[in-house]
């Protein structure tokens, strides 16, 4: 052998990082393995291999006989004469084999074999170097992306991160740096059987450790993590001790600790809020920034109604839901939102469909009577009564609790169905009535503008008199002003107003002279138009 089989093996063993005894057997059991494909798998074949001087040799072993009867294990005396002059019967001889006379085949097998058993070894030393490494934070660089599957080197390893492992909207090329958690390693896998992710709880519980000192010294306790990676994460901790804000420490000043993990996470909003034992208390903080008014929990079915103000449904909720979606995750609560105004008409309703448990089908006298004593008046109450509370009752036994149950729920299934209806009428009602009610008709009337004139010669001298009109209109105003004058004596000498003696005397003389024929009063106006009439005299 040459000194590039030297290099070679030099190099398996330090780039795989294999075992030096591990890679000489498994070059010996390759080439076996090839032998046997060349001579039959009961040749019996022995490999020489001294890493040192570079030499590999392989021999066939034979059995010297009589009579040959397997001609793959056993050669006449004759013939293992030529090969060795001290051959003798019942001894064995070595036969040296060519690499050449393996045929090409043969050399294909014995390089499949090697590899296989040199990837069976990286796998074993991957494992054992990465099996408590779980959850710890890696770096490396992306070398291939396949389908959306990045294959991660990460030096000594290569990692595998899965799409369903990404951040949606991530995107990398080759060569880029790539940051993930370690959550798996497998060392069944066929492939990288280190496995990372970007897209888990631990993977944003490990960034803040990195972030916050207090966590990582165990002052500030990560309860719990609700996440929608990419979007929007809601995490929740407590601190152990009354020194310590658990909220300001993972906000950092300025938030300059939880905008580490923000730009970490390419732009991910985050929630921090205060766990508590307290249901209640826990729940109104994992729906901010939502204000709540009310909670009301079914712990039988892991249920809880959350009661908001109109103004703050659209903020529990959330974008397409997020919000109340991943607090019911972080609380482990089933949260059902709804206004302070539904609850209260739906409570209402509610009332007047109280059903008195002497009313449920199957309540005798007598059981309504006892269930009466321990508070249960309405199938309401029955339905939410435990059923070990009913078997306490002296005189009911489980067949009768059971049924007892099972009647109110179907009652109860009855009850919802007929509150939904009223429900939906009352809300159709209160439609129909603000269709009718239009706020429009009692709006003021907008302002009309002025129509805008054109200004020509006859709309800016419409109004001045036409020539000769000037004449009688004096005329007009000198007559006017002598009646005027006559007036003025008439009231300086009589003493007399307008309404009072002068209307009596105007009466009586209408009553001396008749009614005033029509004719008479046009020639009256138009001697008054004329300027020359004189006024009649009412003495």
């Amino acid at each position: 052998m040459n000194a590039g089989f030297i290099d070679a093996f030099a190099q398996i063993i330090r780039v795989k990082r294999v075992d030096r005894t591990t890679l000489i057997d498994t070059i010996k059991t390759s080439l076996i393995s090839a032998a046997k494909r060349k001579f039959g798998q009961e040749a019996e074949v022995q490999v020489h291999l001294d890493e040192g001087k570079g030499i590999l040799e392989v021999y066939r072993i034979y059995k010297v006989v009589r009579k040959v009867e397997n001609p793959e294990t056993e050669v006449k005396l004759s013939d293992a004469r030529k090969m060795d002059d001290e051959a003798a019967i019942g001894t064995e001889i070595k036969m040296l084999l060519p690499l050449e006379e393996f045929g090409r085949n043969a050399v294909q097998t014995a390089k499949q074999v090697l590899m296989q058993k040199v990837r069976e070894a990286e796998r074993d030393r991957i494992f054992e170097d990465y099996k408590d490494k779980i959850g710890l934070i890696v770096a490396g660089t992306v070398r291939q992306v396949d389908r959306g599957n990045i294959l991660v080197n990460l030096g000594r390893a290569e990692a595998y991160l899965p799409q369903r492992e990404q951040i949606r909207k991530e995107r990398y090329n080759q060569g880029d740096t790539i940051r993930a958690v370690i959550i798996e390693v497998d060392k069944e896998a066929k492939g990288p059987q280190v496995i990372l992710s970007r897209a888990s709880n631990l993977f944003l519980s490990k960034l803040f450790e990195q972030e916050v000192p207090e966590i990582f010294d165990g002052d500030v306790e990560i309860k719990a993590i609700a996440r929608e990676p990419g979007g929007r994460s809601k995490i929740a901790v407590h601190s152990r001790s009354e020194k310590v804000d658990a909220v300001g420490s993972c906000v950092g000043m300025k938030g300059s600790r939880v905008q580490a993990v923000v730009n970490e996470l390419r732009g991910e909003k985050i929630d921090i809020v205060n766990w508590s034992e307290g249901s209640s208390e826990f729940v109104s903080r994992a729906l901010a920034p939502a204000k709540v008014s009310g909670l009301r929990f079914n712990e039988a079915e892991g249920k809880v109604l959350s009661i908001v103000e109109d103004d703050q449904l659209s903020l529990a909720i959330g974008r397409d839901g997020q919000n109340v979606r991943l607090a019911s995750k972080l609380t482990g609560w089933k949260i059902e939102l709804t206004t302070v105004r539904e609850i209260e008409r739906r409570d209402r309703l509610e009332a007047r469909l109280q059903m008195d448990i002497a009313d449920m089908y199957g309540v005798t006298p007598k059981i309504a009577q006892k269930l009466r004593g321990i508070g249960i008046l309405t199938v309401q109450k029955l339905y939410k009564t435990p059923l070990e509370e009913l078997l306490e009752l002296e005189g009911i036994g489980p067949k009768t609790a059971e049924k007892l149950k099972l009647t109110a729920s179907e009652t109860m299934i009855e009850l919802d169905r007929a509150l939904r209806e009223l429900i939906d009428k009352e809300k159709a009602e209160e439609a129909v009535t603000e269709e009718l009610f239009d706020e429009e008709a009692l709006a003021p009337e907008p302002e009309k503008k002025p129509e805008e004139v054109e200004l020509t010669e006859e709309t800016l001298f419409k109004d001045l008199p036409e020539p000769g009109e000037d004449e009688e209109e004096g005329e007009e105003e000198e007559a006017g002003g002598e009646d005027g004058d006559e007036d003025d004596e008439e009231d300086e000498d009589g003493g007399v107003d307008e309404g009072g003696e002068a209307g009596v005397d105007e009466e009586e003389s209408g009553e001396e002279d008749g009614p005033a024929d029509i004719a008479d009063i046009a020639d009256i106006e138009e001697d008054e138009s004329d300027g020359k009439a004189d006024r009649p005299d009412t003495d």
